[in-house]
């Protein structure tokens, strides 16, 4: 995060750098047009005003809190900018009865929006506090003659455009940034009980495997599956067997709260939960807390079913401190005392200690 903060600064500055070289490159062409006794307040609006707003904006950017506040300080630049440009517009008519070309106020408002990227809502406020500076500049110095009402037309429209397609840019842009993080979702949760998936189970276990064998912790896998789960989807159907598989996943979420606690939908009705860092009689604490909630939560199960309430069984394996051993070599033997629990009769937990 530190990094893209500083790659996002060196690219903002170097933005404003380029901005204050336009404006550089313009003076050439506009005293090249003006009168030369109009240059003196060419270029006090040009280099004290323009030149020095930028060059300040430049400065707030070292700012320790500028990336969290650099659209609001966008937005003041590009009024900022604008408002100069009108001095030098009414200065220019007033002293010399010259029109001051009004391009200068369209070229600050597309650069500060979609170059320094200021947002639709910041963009919209700074927009209207320009338009309404401009109109009335037009009401209090009629400048363009009889050009001023194209002229006024020709601005608000202008920036009208650069607001909207701010608005759709960042529209398009919020929409894309929703298909992504649902995509990215997708890839690493289930979507019917919001569990990790079993890819993102297995990634994710591998690495607190890791981080427990580094630190020589201990670690505890455990395995669940829904009793007779066949039986209650051919008596209840498959959408209430879908409620009882979320119903499993509310189950656990109750029980493992703690943020190094991976719990994931291994396929079907089967569940696997990795702890780390967690002794062995937690770890059984947490099996008869899972059978106790699904004795409390009273799901009726199907009539040859083992148990008249619907369950689940438990394979736990557990060990001290883990060496020399892979995810899948733990799963499979949480597998095993899994199986056993199912023929202890289900609705029970086996616990094997590595």
């Amino acid at each position: 995060m530190e990094l893209e903060s500083g790659s996002d600064l060196v690219r903002l500055r170097i933005a404003l750098v380029i901005g204050a070289g336009l404006v550089l490159s313009f003076m050439a062409v506009d005293l090249f047009l003006l009168p030369p006794n109009m240059y003196h307040l060419y270029l006090f609006d040009r280099l004290f005003l323009q030149i020095s707003i930028i060059l300040i904006t430049i400065a707030v950017s070292f700012w320790g809190k500028f990336l969290k506040h650099r659209a609001l300080v966008f937005a003041i630049l590009l009024v900022a900018l604008s408002y100069s440009n009108y001095w030098l517009i009414l200065r220019c008519w007033q002293a010399y009865q010259f029109s001051f070309p009004y391009e200068g106020t369209i070229l600050y408002a597309f650069y500060c929006v979609f170059v320094l990227g200021v947002p639709f809502k910041l963009a919209f406020a700074a927009n209207i506090v320009n338009i309404a500076g401009f109109l009335a500049l037009m009401i209090v110095a009629p400048v363009y003659g009889d050009r001023v009402l194209i002229s006024a037309s020709f601005v608000v429209g202008s920036l009208f455009i650069c607001v909207y397609a701010r608005y759709r840019l960042d529209r398009s842009v919020a929409l894309l940034k929703e298909s992504n993080d649902r995509l990215f979702k997708l890839s690493k949760f289930d979507p019917l009980t919001d569990l990790l998936n079993r890819r993102a189970l297995r990634n994710q276990s591998e690495k607190l495997l890791a981080v427990s064998m580094r630190h020589k912790v201990s670690l505890a896998v455990l395995m669940l599956d829904l009793d007779d789960f066949k039986k209650f989807n051919d008596c209840f159907g498959h959408q209430q067997g879908d409620e009882a598989i979320k119903m499993q996943a509310k189950i656990m979420k109750s029980v493992f709260k703690r943020e190094t606690d991976i719990t994931g939908r291994y396929g079907g009705e089967e569940f696997i939960v990795v702890l780390s860092d967690i002794d062995k009689a937690q770890v059984n604490s947490h099996c008869e807390q899972l059978l106790t909630l699904w004795q409390e939560a009273k799901v009726k199960h199907a009539p040859k079913a083992k148990h008249s309430l619907m369950s689940c069984s438990i394979g736990a394996v557990f060990m001290q401190q883990v060496e020399n051993i892979t995810i899948d070599a733990l799963i499979d033997k949480a597998d095993q005392a899994l199986y056993k629990a199912k023929e202890n009769g289900k609705a029970c937990f086996v616990l094997t200690e590595l």
